[in-house]
């Protein structure tokens, strides 16, 4: 344990200490700044609107998968490039350890810069219209979107120095057009995983209803999801499923590679 929680600190250090987080909270903050601009000239139900289907894919969509991409592509990336993760290596530290304690690490820095995105677009929401029922929500979503990319940036970042171009390219078209266009394969979108939850906190209980409020809400969130039905626990369990995933084609990855030349 005190191995795995030292791979977790110097990697914390390595990935948030970098000058390239000052660009990636900037990149994070955006939407709220954008929320809070259109929130003080718009009535309250159009912010929430806007919210609900421009501020939180833009959120999910956007700012979450590229700080998860930059930031997961270097976990171990970096690593291999730079021949560091030959000290690793020489340890008899199981190479399935050394993957999960790389990927709690990136999905905490990448937490700490998008969630702070996040954070700071709940807060513009709150100011603007007065509600600040959908923090908890928002920043689930972010939790677990994050999770679920690092989770594969990582493994594709090990793998080849164009991660960043290929998490990008999978991002626009995969992330982007496909899934958008066609429902069928929408529940493979990890940033509609996230917003699946956000949709389950916010609206599970009154999902399919008709009338007032709920139905509003409902109606903000369905274009969003492209068929993907509301939930938390479906959204998390489909995370940690890829996150294991992960974990063991890196072990393998790792065991089957001469780390220590």
């Amino acid at each position: 344990m005190t191995r795995f929680l030292a791979i977790i600190r110097v990697t914390l250090l390595q990935l948030i200490g970098r000058r390239r987080s000052i660009g990636l909270l900037v990149l994070a903050a955006v939407p709220a700044v954008i929320l809070l601009l259109v929130g003080l000239n718009e009535a309250d139900r159009e912010t929430e609107e806007f919210f609900r289907r421009g501020i939180l894919p833009l959120i999910l969509g956007v700012t979450v998968p590229i700080i998860a991409i930059i930031l997961g592509s270097g976990s171990l990336g970096d690593e291999r490039t730079h021949k560091t993760i030959s000290y690793l290596a020489l340890r008899p530290i199981r190479r399935e350890v050394i993957a999960a304690a790389k990927l709690s690490a990136t999905w905490l820095a990448s937490f700490l810069v998008a969630g702070s995105g996040a954070f700071l677009a709940a807060i513009a929401l709150g100011i603007t219209v007065g509600s600040w029922d959908e923090m908890f929500a928002i920043m689930v979503a972010t939790a677990i979107s994050t999770l679920g990319f690092v989770a594969v940036m990582q493994v594709v970042g090990y793998l080849t120095d164009r991660a960043v171009v290929i998490g990008l390219g999978y991002l626009l078209i995969w992330e982007g057009i496909v899934t958008g266009a066609a429902s069928a394969v929408a529940t493979t979108s990890i940033w509609r995983m996230g917003a699946s939850a956000y949709a389950g906190i916010i609206a599970g209980d009154h999902w399919g209803s008709a009338l007032g409020l709920e139905a509003r809400v409902v109606a903000d969130l369905e274009d969003l999801l492209a068929g993907v039905l509301p939930g938390v626990w479906g959204a998390l369990f489909k995370v940690l499923g890829i996150s294991a995933v992960s974990i063991v084609a890196l072990g393998y990855l790792m065991r089957d590679r001469d780390l220590v030349s």
